[in-house]
């Protein structure tokens, strides 16, 4: 991939910049972990509403995540299997994924990554994924930081409950009750999932179903002290339970793995003039049991992650002043080994414009580590444009670093490991004209140095010694016509190696999106539809070349009355035959559907 041919594509419309400053959008983000207009934004980001949830139709999270630029996802085989998420090029393992401010990764795995597979979209209200090197201001690797936000209460009494069956035995019940007296606002939420499921390998020649079951209930509580100050508590439990094959040579078909998930976190926000300060306690804990068959014995893990974090910022004349500090430690613990690993980063960014024209921002982290001591930064300018009535556009470019500590497990192989390392530039260009099209082009390029690995001769992990490369465009089409029918385009043209300069298993170098949705009978019927195309993949543990594949999903949405609706969703609904991990089958063609009350 020539880079002068990709940063030309992406400055291709470079004009005179004679016009004023103006804003692209008005929505805000937490790209920089303050509330900004994503004009002034330098840094790629995506976001998704609940609308755009509502919309897709999807139960799961990883599905919703699948429509975005620079995102690929692998399964293996149905609901709540092994799942892998892929941000330019880099697994979740690299990647930072916070629920409502709390990192909800495992430190039980081999690898601290986040179990995506068992995130519902029932109570989640928005999701912002930021692309690349974030180390800066999150500590992140090389993927980047997903940020999921659950709902809140909006109104004195919300309450809603609805209900899905289809295909495979899936049943599908969510409950919400949230609401505001006075002072104090709570929110309440219980979703129950389950599954038969499809045989999810092709070894396995009984055809014998393995199924899937997640019951997650989760409650807020916040009381407003006055004006200034705030608290807030929450708490949150996922229990699941997967069936899956082959665990142990003699008990192929008959396996069954168990995952609790439970997080505490108690947080208060202190804001007075232009002083605002927020700090947050939290604690989670993880039990898993591995390979729970009649005769075998079960590999039992648990593992905790407990944080305190401070964040601050000021406004002054000349811009925006960020600081803060956050404190980690990560348990990892089995019958044989424990491990407690802790880390502790401070940091901080300006923010600021020249003359209203030009918003950049500088930024710098310190952490330690177990081993050593790390750094991180981040720069990053944007360049909005007026270019007249209803257009407008945007240059940006960012450079920043990241890193990822080892895990719990990779230390009790070697106390020697020290931190993987990448880092990241891209160019970007937004442009809006007015509903009718909003464009975002991205050239990308990111490395990671001192990888860490698996060594089958030592039984060891251990670094390599060379850089791992990803390089790519990300393109972003979306519009509405006519105020009642909305349209999307999302393309990614990765080249993703690893130290060695071949390709990455799991990881499709080209993956695009085109979804439609059309409002009828005014707003009362929404018909949705979403076709995939995902090109040129290896398998990570074969080497084998998977085949190309499209996949088209449909969803439509009645409101009979404003406080009821009813919903039909088909997915793969042209019944493709495809893997996305070798040896694992993938759902054919399905059909759910379901009601949803409110009050």
């Amino acid at each position: 991939m020539k880079k002068n041919l990709l940063a030309a594509a992406v400055f291709a419309a470079v004009q005179p910049l004679l016009s004023a400053a103006a804003d692209l959008e008005e929505i805000t983000v937490t790209a920089s972990r303050l509330d900004l207009p994503k004009s002034q934004l330098g840094v790629s980001v995506s976001i998704l509403n609940a609308a755009d949830i509502e919309r897709l139709g999807y139960t799961s999270l990883l599905d919703v995540m699948r429509t975005l630029p620079g995102v690929a996802v692998s399964n293996s085989g149905g609901a709540g299997k092994v799942s892998s998420l892929f941000i330019r090029g880099e697994s979740n393992f690299r990647t930072l994924v916070l629920l409502d401010g709390v990192n909800i990764a495992d430190p039980t795995g081999l690898q601290v990554s986040t179990q995506l597979q068992h995130l519902q979209v029932s109570d989640i209200e928005r999701i912002e994924v930021l692309r690349g090197p974030q180390g800066m201001l999150y500590g992140a690797g090389a993927g980047g930081v997903i940020n999921i936000i659950s709902k809140r209460p909006a109104e004195s009494v919300n309450a809603s409950a609805s209900v899905e069956v289809g295909r495979y035995g899936s049943q599908n019940t969510s409950a919400n009750l949230g609401g505001s007296i006075e002072s104090w606002y709570y929110d309440l939420s219980v979703s129950d999932y389950s599954t038969d499921g499809f045989n999810a390998t092709e070894k396995d020649s009984s055809g014998e179903e393995d199924g899937y079951d997640n019951f997650t209930t989760s409650a807020r509580l916040g009381y407003q002290i006055n004006e200034n100050l705030s608290l807030e508590g929450q708490y949150r439990k996922v229990d699941t339970e997967t069936e899956y094959d082959n665990c142990f040579s003699d008990y192929p078909n008959d396996c069954l793995s168990r995952f609790d998930q439970e997080f505490f976190i108690f947080s208060s926000h202190y804001q007075f003039a232009n002083w605002n300060h927020r700090v947050s306690l939290s604690q989670q804990e993880i039990d898993r049991e591995e390979g729970i068959s009649p005769g075998a014995f079960p590999f039992i893990t648990s593992g905790e992650i407990r944080e305190a974090n401070y964040i601050g910022s000021n406004t002054l004349s000349s811009g925006k002043l960020l600081w803060g500090g956050e404190y980690e430690q990560q348990k990892y613990a089995t019958e044989f080994a424990d491990e407690v690993l802790e880390s502790t980063g401070f940091f901080t960014e300006w923010h600021s414009d020249f003359a209203e024209t030009v918003f950049y921002t500088l930024g710098y982290r310190r952490d330690s580590l177990e081993t050593e001591d790390h750094n991180s930064w981040r720069v990053s300018a944007a360049l909005p444009v007026s270019l007249g009535d209803d257009q407008q556009l945007k240059y940006r470019a960012s450079f920043g670093t990241g890193y990822r500590a080892p895990s719990p497990y990779e230390y009790t192989t070697n106390a020697s490991l020290g931190a993987e390392t990448s880092r990241g530039y891209e160019l970007g260009l937004e442009y809006q004209w007015a509903q009718l099209l909003q464009a975002e082009l991205t050239y990308f390029d990111q490395e990671i140095s001192d990888a860490i690995f698996y060594n089958y001769t030592t039984w060891s992990y251990e670094q390599d010694d060379g850089d791992s490369q990803s390089e790519g465009v990300e393109l972003s089409l979306g519009g509405n016509l006519n105020s009642n029918l909305d349209w999307s385009i999302t393309g990614t043209w990765l080249n993703s190696e690893d130290f060695t300069g071949a390709q990455r298993g799991g990881v499709p170098q080209r993956v695009f999106n085109f979804g439609l949705s059309q409002q009828w009978l005014g707003d009362k019927l929404t018909l949705s539809g979403n076709w995939q195309r995902v090109e040129d993949r290896i398998d990570g543990y074969t080497g084998i070349a998977l085949e190309n594949y499209s996949k088209v999903d449909l969803n439509a949405v009645y409101r009979v009355s404003p406080n009821m609706r009813v919903n039909l969703r088909g997915e793969n609904v042209l019944d493709r035959n495809y893997r996305e991990v070798a040896g694992y089958y993938t759902a054919g063609a399905a059909v759910y559907a379901g009601i949803e009350f409110s009050l």
